[in-house]
C-alpha cells in the first residue's frame, strides 16, 4: 500500500510540475506577443526568460522517462507463455478487493504450472501492493529463483523482490540478492541492470562515508 501511495503521489507531483511548465510557456508567449505588438524590450527579454525556463523544465519531466523507457525497455518480459484463461476472471476478483478469493485461484494454478512467471508476477503483485504480505513475497519469489539458470522474465521479479527487501528496511539483504544474482546465468543486458541497481543502493552510503 505504501508503494501505491508513493507512486500516485509521483503523479499527483508530475502533473502539477507540468501545469506549471505550461503556466510558464504561456506566460512566455503572451509576453513575447505583447513585446512584438508594443515594441516593449523588457517584455520581450521576460517572455523570452520564460520560455528557456519552460523548455528547460519540459526537457526535465519527458527526457528522463523516455531515456529510462529505452534502457529498460525489456525490463517487462516478452517472450513468456500466454496467460492463463483463468486470468480475467482472477483480475476481476483483485479489481473487487476479493483477495482471499484471487490467492486461492493463483495458488491452484501455480500447483498446476509450478513457477509459471504470470502466476507468480500477479501473486505477488497481490502480496506486495494489496495486502503488505511482504512475508509470502519473498518466499515466492525466493523459490521462484531457485533454479540455476536465468532468463530475461526472472528480472522484474528479482527487482521486486529488491524492492520489497527495501521497503522493509533491510538493504543488506537486498545488496546480498543483487550480488548473488549478478553471478547468474544472466545474459550482459540483464548483469548491466543488476550492476546499476546496485550501484544506485550502494553507492548513497559509499558517499556519506566520505
Amino acid at each position: 500500500m505504501r508503494r501505491m501511495f508513493r507512486e500516485i503521489m509521483e503523479k499527483v507531483y508530475r502533473l502539477i510540475a507540468f501545469a506549471i511548465c505550461g503556466g510558464i510557456a504561456l506566460y512566455g508567449v503572451i509576453a513575447i506577443a505583447y513585446a512584438v505588438k508594443h515594441s516593449d524590450g523588457g517584455s520581450l527579454a521576460m517572455g523570452l526568460v520564460c520560455s528557456m525556463i519552460a523548455a528547460f523544465l519540459f526537457a526535465y519531466l519527458v527526457i528522463p522517462p523516455i531515456a529510462e523507457k529505452m534502457a529498460f525497455g525489456f525490463y517487462t518480459p516478452k517472450n513468456v507463455k500466454p496467460l492463463p484463461p483463468e486470468f480475467p476472471l482472477i483480475q476481476a476478483k483483485i479489481k473487487k478487493e476479493e483477495y482471499a478469493g484471487a490467492i486461492a485461484d493463483l495458488e491452484k494454478l501455480l500447483e498446476k504450472d509450478p513457477g509459471n512467471y504470470h502466476v507468480v508476477s500477479l501473486l505477488v503483485d497481490v502480496f506486495v501492493d494489496r495486502i503488505d504480505d511482504h512475508g509470502n513475497a519473498i518466499g515466492l519469489i525466493t523459490a521462484y529463483l531457485k533454479k540455476d539458470e536465468r532468463c530475461p522474465e526472472d528480472l522484474p521479479l528479482v527487482m521486486k523482490l529488491v524492492d520489497v527487501y527495501l521497503e522493509i528496511d533491510n538493504k543488506e539483504k537486498a545488496v546480498a540478492l543483487l550480488d548473488k544474482e549478478i553471478k547468474m546465468k544472466y545474459r550482459d543486458i540483464e548483469r548491466k541492470q543488476l550492476i546499476k541497481r546496485l550501484e544506485g543502493i550502494v553507492m548513497p552510503n559509499s558517499k556519506k562515508g566520505i
